[in-house]
């Protein structure tokens, strides 16, 4: 923020953005505490209470003894537990259900429309499906997403390729491998479980169907369902341990680090490390407590919760991706009234409009309208204000070659030597890279419907398109 804009408001305007992500990591602690408290309720004899303060004081524990570098390798072994538990489950679910035809089988008959692979469906419905695509084009400005820990870790890799690298692989894990086992088990849980939800929407539960008045605990009842080896159902509880544990403590490292990186050294700049380190633990602290709390006493209605925290809660703060690198006009007042405005706003319209209890069509186009009005805000506020200076619009070209509208600033530079130098492939890499996910997505999905033939097609297309992008990388690099 510093970089992009100048003087004594970018200083503040980078405090601002630190307190409201620190606030969107208490929320996102609360949601994800929430969710795991209740999905395991029904498989241990403990309060919510009781599952927060053990679980979460043990991940509380090694974060803040350990810091981002615990984080890490915690991480990659708490994955592979989780992926391998999971697919075990999976494999036991299916068999024990007949087979993967006849879960299959069972599902068309009972619902269909849960099985097709593309949308728009009865639950998502084309106005949805446009907003969230429209919406996902500025994803990148999300403080969880862009900007929050997926730049945390390319900042901490070694090089800019082993950067792009890490985060090619980490798009293979999330969009693919990591969803394999959940989307076998999803198409158990439809042959077991029915919900007031679908009730109302497609009539009475089938015969032999278990209702389950909260989907949140579709996971934990089917793993009551399904006859397990002994001890196994102890390990599939550490499965969703260790799950929770590896995102809680990314949540609170990361939360952490705006405290010391942009707030503690701006007002003590003399600290030491060992003052830095003790800053960012108790703040890591605090944020597990209050996120803690909120997740005790407030977070009922998980599938709301999911849609805020994922949707409702960034939505006013996503068109900075764009604004602040495509277009040399918008100024620290445009990035004031993103950050000060966008979340109290996302809260004021989910909660306290009641957008959460609108149906699908009706919270797509609030979301959508929600963007659009960031937008207008954003853009009006930078016209009615003065812009950043000469200088400072150079430093941030020669630092960061953006694409877009600056050829004012070029024009108006009197060094010869800044010219445009930015990357004329972008939006080729970019196509290559959604294109490479979107049929990485496709043919996971396709798995487990049995069109092999585009299973293959799909898996050969992403790949293509993924070394396509790698080699255009390459070929731009030393």
């Amino acid at each position: 923020i510093e970089l992009r804009y100048g003087g004594s408001l970018a200083s503040l305007a980078r405090k601002i953005y630190a307190i409201v992500c620190i606030v969107i990591a208490i929320l996102v602690t609360a949601y994800i505490t929430g969710f795991f408290t209740k999905a395991i309720a029904p498989l241990l004899p403990w309060s919510e209470l009781e599952v927060l303060l053990l679980f979460g004081g043990i991940t509380l524990l090694y974060t803040t003894l350990g810091g981002l570098t615990s984080v890490v390798f915690v991480d990659v072994l708490q994955f592979v537990i989780m992926w391998i538990g999971t697919m075990i489950f999976m494999f036991f679910a299916i068999d024990q259900s007949g087979g993967l035809s006849n879960v299959i089988n069972v599902a068309t008959e009972i619902r269909p429309e849960g099985l097709t692979p593309f949308p728009p469906t009865e639950s998502m419905p084309l106005i949805l499906l446009a907003v969230i695509v429209f919406q996902g084009l500025f994803f990148a400005g999300s403080p969880t997403s862009g900007e929050g820990m997926t730049a945390q870790r390319f900042m901490a890799a070694k090089n800019e390729k082993h950067a792009i690298g890490g985060q090619l692989f980490n798009a293979f894990l999330a969009l693919s491998l990591r969803i394999l086992p959940y989307i076998g088990l999803g198409l158990v849980a439809m042959n077991y479980f029915w919900s007031p939800e679908l009730i109302n929407r497609l009539g009475d539960a089938p015969e032999g169907m278990v209702i389950l008045e909260n989907p949140i605990h579709a996971w934990a009842e089917l793993v009551k369902v399904i006859n397990l080896p002994q001890g196994f159902t102890g390990l599939l509880i550490a499965v969703e341990v260790v799950a929770f544990m590896s995102t809680l403590s990314s949540l609170i490292n990361w939360g952490g680090s705006f405290v010391v990186n942009d707030i503690y050294k701006k007002i003590k700049p003399t600290a030491t490390n060992k003052e830095e380190v003790w800053a960012s633990r108790l703040t890591t602290i605090v944020i597990f407590l209050i996120g803690g709390a909120i997740a005790v006493l407030w977070v009922e209605g998980m599938i709301s919760w999911f849609l805020f925290i994922n949707v409702a809660m960034v939505t006013f703060l996503l068109p900075l991706a764009w604004l602040r690198f495509f277009w040399w006009r918008f100024n620290v007042w445009g990035e004031l009234a993103a950050v000060t405005l966008g979340l109290p706003i996302a809260i004021i319209v989910w909660f306290g409009l009641g957008l959460k209890d609108q149906d699908a069509v009706m919270q797509g186009l609030g979301i959508l309208g929600l963007l659009v009005l960031s937008i207008v805000v954003l853009i009006t506020v930078s016209l009615l204000t003065p812009a950043e200076s000469q200088e400072t619009l150079e430093r941030f070209y020669r630092r960061c070659k953006p694409p877009g509208l600056w050829g004012k600033v070029l024009k108006n530079s009197t060094n010869n030597s800044l010219t445009d130098s930015s990357d004329k492939g972008l939006l080729t890499k970019s196509l290559y890279g959604i294109g490479a996910c979107t049929f990485l997505c496709i043919a996971t999905n396709l798995c487990f419907l049995g069109s092999w033939l585009w299973v293959v097609i799909s898996l050969f297309v992403a790949l293509s398109l993924g070394y396509l992008l790698l080699r255009q990388i390459n070929m731009n690099r030393p």
